[in-house]
């Protein structure tokens, strides 16, 4: 797979309308893990917004109106790993994958908070965590658990990302794993998905950090302060293109030609990871390079391209 710059072609939204989003399915706030975010002494849900409380280790399911078992599609929200919240979150055009069959979790991950807590790899751990509890409960879901794949946006991105280059890297793995997200030696279960899809991915933290806005921010995501050698040592570990090998899932990243937070020179990085781990087939960057500037910046143009979302995850499901 090779990277394209995109233009002059499709169709665009208007500019000046918010992207629209799928209503909220009746399955919401489904734990796949102990942390339920904003709840009171009692557990009920307090109704504020995960991202003020830390994030939660829930999601929501988007049912395909085709038969099963569905393949599943675990979207990631933005938010620089310190905000934001899977509720609303999906994109309406992704409505094109539920009729192509696709089931579409959203999910929500414990956020790093201003004291500290749930620095990286947090994040990365509730996402494969999230992997494994499809496949746990893929028979009573009907699910597929050959055919599990990831998706998300921004910060979500390099979640996404991350899923598909670090398998099989017991270093981000959850270490709090039940019996029942695990398996046995006879039946294991594990946190591989089939592909994954960076849309606007920060998948290098050292060249997002250099924002003047989000650096702070990344210094929390992980772990440091003041500190350069520890920050660049955290910028590495968190970013994606360090993980990359042999073994890593297919991956596509969409970036525009002039976002501040999401240059397209982060998806060469990954380009000549994947390259150099002898798997560049696997690998495809579209820079879009036309269209209002929001399409060029740090905004994803669904419409133009939910498309070319769907081929991409469906040519690579296993039979």
């Amino acid at each position: 797979m090779v990277a394209a710059t995109i233009s002059g072609c499709g169709f665009i939204e208007d500019p000046d309308s918010p992207a629209p989003k799928l209503p909220l399915p009746p399955e919401t706030n489904i734990a796949y893990g102990p942390d339920l975010g904003c709840t009171d002494v009692n557990g009920s849900p307090t109704g504020a917004p995960a991202s003020d409380c830390g994030g939660a280790q829930q999601l929501d399911i988007y049912r395909s109106p085709q038969p099963g078992p569905n393949p599943v599609l675990l979207w990631f929200h933005g938010g620089g790993f310190v905000a934001g919240d899977k509720a609303g979150d999906v994109s309406a055009y992704l409505e094109a994958a539920l009729n192509d069959g696709w089931d579409i979790l959203a999910v929500d991950y414990r956020l790093t908070t201003s004291t500290g807590e749930n620095e990286f790899p947090t994040a990365i751990q509730d996402a494969k965590r999230a992997v494994r509890w499809v496949k746990a409960n893929a028979e009573e879901q009907d699910w597929d658990p050959n055919n599990v794949a990831a998706m998300g946006e921004s910060a979500g991105g390099n979640i996404a990302a991350m899923l598909a280059a670090s398998t099989n890297q017991a270093e981000l793995e959850p270490t709090d794993l039940p019996a029942e997200l695990s398996g046995s030696a006879t039946a294991p279960i594990d946190s591989t998905v089939i592909a994954s899809i960076a849309l606007i991915p920060v998948t290098d933290l050292t060249l997002f950090a250099q924002n003047d806005v989000w650096g702070d921010l990344v210094n929390r995501y992980v772990g440091c302060s003041s500190d350069s050698k520890l920050c660049e040592a955290g910028y590495q570990l968190g970013s994606v293109q360090t993980h990359v090998t042999p073994q890593s899932r297919p991956l596509l990243s969409l970036h525009g030609i002039n976002d501040p937070l999401a240059a397209p020179q982060q998806g060469v990085l990954l380009r000549e990871a994947y390259s150099a781990a002898g798997i560049p087939e696997r690998f495809r960057q579209v820079v879009v390079s036309d269209g209002p500037e929001r399409y060029q910046g740090h905004e994803v143009d669904y419409k133009r391209f939910v498309g070319d979302f769907v081929e991409f995850f469906n040519a690579a499901k296993t039979t």
